[in-house]
């Protein structure tokens, strides 16, 4: 009987190792190999709605969002809330017009999500609405109200000011005043280190000092994880605090718990949950972006939009981001979105430049169009001359769509397509920026309606009576919108329009419509 007990427990023993193993080892290769894009593109839908009305303490939001957008680039070209952060800056702009740059009523924390902000438009913090919002947090009484206020709008003011090229205004003792604060203070929530974290993370500031207070926050990240359960919004906090310490939360043993990695109780949790909170909005899509970021700095190989015949690996991102000719042109985010998202075919194996600078087709412009729209392609022909053009399906569904769906008489129609187009389409013709005026009102759904008889905006440029008097109404209407700006002073209306001018137009039209 002993010896069958014995056996007993040696077998009970085994299984039990067995199980133990086997749960070491799922925790091993317990990587969130799926990417968090779906995860991302969750919280953004769920947290549209939270932009829609004006708020300067939502400064911090908006840029998340944005920063949020370009990680999740192309599981989901998010333009809903592309569209509702655009209208936050816009709505900021006016506001600091209005108070013709008296920032008095802001806190330097407010203050300093505003110059974040600005940044992440790629805008210029010194001159927004003409006032520069940077000189806000500049010379030492300014510095002494950002200590004032916290730890928090310390943090902040450190990434706005040395996230922006004149942070070299700084002095050295101010800085070491911000950072200091930043090294000597007494952490007691997971919040606090996350803004400290980020806070050196963007200025770059590396010394044998810093490195042992991160090893010091590290040790106490830990022991927060190790010894406490805590709600979706700090566990997202210490994910991010554990990625800017450079830990690997897919497999560092101090990160798991009951066979499960921190991220893989990150990513259920907010599968499971709807999430409302503005505050935990930040925090979640903070972690997520960071870790698309820094574990898949270019994640963009593993997913494609189902019409991208584009096939955009890590090498070709990483080739267009940094070494392209669009590399330092200026509308380069707007070129490698609809190459990413398939609008802008391109083949790195025959071509590896964009050419930004080129004129475009009216074949290739209206092609651009439908395909930005995801239009679903026409055999439907109205133009004889497009038989054999490479972009004929994509035209056909541009006016099926855009024109003759428009007009319920025939004759109407007809007078239509005989003003703008005299029975030809000419594919292969170069597109004049007047003529891109009339597809993109075209495209905004009013092809059959003058909207405006007067030419006011159009009347800033000096040569805005060079326009063809058909297309003058159309060319308001996108002055209007913002869609078209001058050079110099001058429209060049009868000038050929750019492949990047194109992107940039369609991507204006996409955030309007």
């Amino acid at each position: 009987m002993l010896n069958l007990l014995s056996k007993l427990v040696r077998l009970i023993s085994f299984v039990l190792a067995i199980l133990l193993m086997t749960s070491v080892c799922f925790a091993e290769n317990s990587k969130n190999d799926v990417g968090f894009q779906p995860v991302i593109a969750k919280i953004k839908n769920e947290s549209a709605d939270l932009i829609l009305n004006y708020d300067i303490n939502d400064a911090e939001l908006v840029k998340i969002l944005r920063d949020a957008h370009y990680a999740t680039i192309p599981y989901a070209i998010d333009l809903i809330t592309i569209k509702q952060t655009e209208k936050f800056y816009i709505e900021l702009q006016c506001n600091i017009a209005d108070l013709q740059g008296n920032f008095s009523s802001f806190s330097k924390k407010q203050i300093a999500d505003m110059v974040l902000l600005s940044t992440s438009f790629a805008n210029d913090s010194e001159c927004i609405s003409g006032y520069s919002v940077l000189n806000a947090l500049l010379g030492d009484e300014n510095i002494n109200k950002i200590k004032k206020e916290g730890i928090k709008s310390v943090c902040t003011a450190l990434s706005a000011l040395t996230c922006h090229e004149k942070y070299k205004q700084l002095s050295q003792a101010e800085q070491k005043q911000l950072l200091e604060i930043i090294l000597n203070y007494h952490y007691d929530n997971i919040s606090d280190i996350v803004c400290a974290l980020i806070a050196i993370d963007t200025a770059d500031i590396s010394s044998m000092k810093v490195q042992e207070w991160k090893n010091g926050i590290l040790n106490k990240v830990v022991d927060l994880y190790k010894n406490n359960e805590y709600d979706i919004q700090q566990i997202a906090n210490i994910v991010t605090s554990a990625l800017i310490l450079d830990i690997d939360v897919d497999h560092d043993d101090r990160f798991i718990k009951k066979g499960q990695t921190i991220i893989n109780v990150l990513n259920e949790r907010i599968k499971n949950t709807t999430i409302k909170n503005k505050e935990c909005i930040k925090s979640l899509l903070t972690s997520l972006v960071y870790y698309e970021t820094k574990q898949n700095p270019y994640y963009y190989g593993n997913y494609h939009l189902k019409q991208n015949h584009n096939k955009i690996t890590t090498e070709i991102y990483q080739y267009l981001f940094n070494q392209s000719d669009i590399t330092n042109h200026w509308a380069k985010n707007d070129m490698i979105d609809s190459i990413l998202n398939g609008s802008i075919y391109y083949d790195y194996s025959v071509e590896k430049n964009i050419f930004p600078n080129q004129p475009i087709t009216r074949g290739e412009f209206v092609s651009l169009i439908t395909k930005s729209q995801n239009i679903e392609n026409s055999s439907e022909m109205v133009f004889s001359d497009i038989a054999h053009s490479s972009y004929k399906n994509e035209i056909n569904a541009f006016i099926e769509k855009y024109i003759t769906k428009k007009f319920i008489s025939q004759s109407e129609k007809n007078a239509f397509l005989n003003l703008y187009f005299e029975n030809n389409f000419r594919p292969d013709d170069v597109i004049t920026r007047e003529e891109a005026a009339f597809f993109i009102q075209c495209a905004s759904g009013y092809a059959n309606k003058i909207l405006t008889d007067n030419t006011e905006n159009l009347e800033v440029f000096t040569d805005y009576k060079d326009c063809d008097k058909k297309y003058i109404n159309m060319l308001e209407f996108c002055s209007q919108r913002g869609f078209i700006s001058g050079r110099n002073g001058k429209l060049l209306p009868k000038e050929a329009l750019t492949r990047a001018e194109a992107v940039t137009l369609i991507s204006k039209l996409l955030r309007y419509c």
